[in-house]
């Protein structure tokens, strides 16, 4: 069995999918990736699936973000640094880190969760639809 993935921005009428090249081009800092959605904060979906004979045969998973894109078609690295930090704080949290302590209550981590879901939204029925038929034409 083999393993596939194709990137789509989610857009809330429409998907456009972009190739694995403008996907790697635009987190390794390539100028000009994706111009069409300049100084815009778009979804990205990724897809990975099963392939069977070439094509996409069972969808395993679907994950989602919210980038943001600067002027120049390139990614906002400041942005992309805060997400990994929100990973990392995710990661250290532990079942026995006191979320309150009497009438004092450790904000943070409730502000980073509302973040991270900002950040990696659920796809909508019909995002998922469109997805679909464009995996499975």
């Amino acid at each position: 069995m083999s393993i596939g993935y194709r990137i789509f921005i989610v857009e809330e009428e429409a998907i456009f999918p972009i190739s694995q090249k403008t996907f790697n081009g635009l987190y390794s800092g390539e100028v000009g990736a994706l111009t069409k959605f300049a100084n815009q904060a778009v979804q990205i979906a990724v897809v990975i699936y099963t392939v069977h004979q070439r094509k996409p045969k069972t969808i395993i998973q679907i994950d989602c973000e919210r980038i943001r894109i600067m002027e120049n078609g390139s990614i906002d690295e400041n942005y992309v640094h805060e997400g990994l930090h929100l990973a990392a704080n995710r990661m250290w949290l532990s079942e026995d880190h006191p979320k309150s302590s009497g009438n004092v209550v450790d904000a943070k981590a409730r502000f980073e969760e509302r973040q991270w879901n900002q950040r990696h939204p659920k796809l909508s029925g019909p995002s998922h639809e469109r997805i679909f038929k464009a995996l499975f034409k």
